[in-house]
């Protein structure tokens, strides 16, 4: 049993229809962009596009030219005549495509009119016999070049482009010799009236004229229309993006205003450490200066506070040095996180000093009141020793001389003078130790 799915026919047509309008589609815009300007030289503005479309209406005209000149091919090959027209319509055809390459676009529509009517007037000029009837239905394919002129010119130049026509048409018969038969037929079946020959060709291309100045009208209507229309769905869209950024900003001015405001009683409350966060705001700059703010307040009272306690640590340590001054006793300070925790040790260090001071002010006075005695006692003892000396020489000479005791004498009055000396020198030294420990 087969599993494969059945086919319907009418899909595979569709498909391949699909892939030969995708081809056809590639080839056309493969011709555009080979036969017209670069979509980089056209602005968004109306003229450029409108000269945009004129460009690609040249260049789809440019293949039906190359046509046209093909299918004349077999009467220039019957009639050599006919060669010098192609020539110029190729040649003049070959300027116009140069031309809307370089996207000079009124000149090379200006190049394929004149290629239409310089051919058209090169067939007629070298028709041998001039006018003939079998050539006078040729004045109306000037209407040709009137119709491209309609797609491919601006509006205002149509009306010189019909009077030109006109013109050249009236010259080409007034100028060129006519046939005889036609001269004939002219005198008998339009009683010499020329008009009625050229009736037709001038009808045509006032018509033609009138139709193609109408559509180009209803094109740059349409081209206006629709550019107001995109004016209009851009200004809408500017109009949406507009309200959607103001929505957006909106909800950031909420938000900012939020944060600022809880940042702000938070702060009002005590907490001096609350900062607003905003980025992508516009009220960040608000949130900064607030923030700034808020760090030289709580700087402000922090140096306060720190100055109240240096303040309060000063008056303890001032109490603490009048007492120690006055002679109290050194009481402990806490501490306090202060300069006063590192000035409070030199006091301590004073105040024990001055103990030792105040100690050794006490042994120096009693060393003194020693010395003074020591050297009143010397001074008694020194006396005595002299008294005895004296006494003993009163005695014979030679006992004198003799006698240890005499010898003993005399050391000791000079060891009481080396004492003596030496207490005056005791003396002095504890008078400078005084001095220096007052100072």
């Amino acid at each position: 049993m087969s599993n494969q799915v059945p086919i319907r026919p009418g899909f595979v047509d569709n498909k391949m229809e699909c892939k030969q309008g995708n081809a056809l589609q590639r080839l056309g815009s493969a011709w555009m962009r080979f036969s017209g300007p670069d979509k980089k030289h056209f602005s968004a503005s109306l003229e450029d596009q409108e000269r945009l479309r004129r460009s690609r209406v040249l260049s789809a005209i440019f293949p039906l030219i190359v046509v046209a000149g093909l299918m004349s091919i077999p009467s220039a090959m019957l009639e050599s005549i006919y060669w010098v027209p192609l020539l110029v319509l190729f040649t003049f055809s070959a300027v116009a495509f140069l031309c809307n390459r370089l996207a000079y676009i009124n000149l090379s529509g200006l190049c394929i009119i004149f290629a239409i009517d310089a051919a058209l007037t090169t067939l007629l000029v070298t028709s041998p016999g001039g006018i003939r009837n079998s050539n006078v239905p040729d004045l109306d394919l000037f209407l040709i070049a009137t119709l491209v002129g309609g797609f491919i010119l601006p509006r205002r130049l149509l009306p010189l482009l019909a009077i030109f026509h006109i013109v050249l048409i009236i010259l080409l018969f007034t100028l060129l010799p006519h046939d005889p038969l036609l001269e004939e037929e002219i005198r008998i079946n339009q009683g010499g009236q020329v008009y009625d020959e050229l009736s037709d060709a001038l009808l045509l291309q006032i018509v033609g004229t009138t139709i193609a100045w109408l559509n180009a009208r209803s094109v740059d209507t349409a081209l206006l229309r629709a550019s107001r229309a995109e004016d209009l769905a851009a200004a809408q869209r500017s109009l949406n993006e507009q309200a959607r950024r103001q929505v957006e900003q909106k909800d950031r001015l909420e938000y900012g205003i939020h944060v600022l405001k809880e940042a702000h009683a938070r702060f009002a409350n005590g907490d001096y450490r609350a900062r607003a966060i905003l980025q992508d705001n516009e009220l960040a700059s608000l949130a900064i200066s607030f923030n700034l703010l808020a760090d030289r307040l709580n700087r402000i009272a922090r140096d306060a506070q720190e100055q109240a306690n240096l303040e309060m640590a000063f008056r303890q340590l001032f109490a603490v040095q009048e007492e120690v001054i006055y002679g109290g006793n050194l009481r402990p300070l806490p501490p306090t996180g202060t300069l006063v925790d590192r000035i409070y040790p030199w006091l301590r260090q004073y105040f024990l000093f001055r103990q030792v001071y105040n100690r050794c002010g006490v042994v120096l006075e009693k060393a003194r009141f020693a010395l003074t005695r020591q050297r009143g006692v010397l001074s008694q003892l020194q006396s005595s020793l002299e008294q005895m000396h004296v006494a003993l020489r009163r005695m014979n000479t030679d006992a004198y001389r003799l006698s240890p005791t005499l010898e003993l004498i005399e050391k000791a009055q000079n060891l009481c003078a080396q004492v003596e000396e030496q207490g005056k020198f005791s003396l002095q030294e504890t008078k400078q130790l005084d001095q220096m420990l007052k100072i």
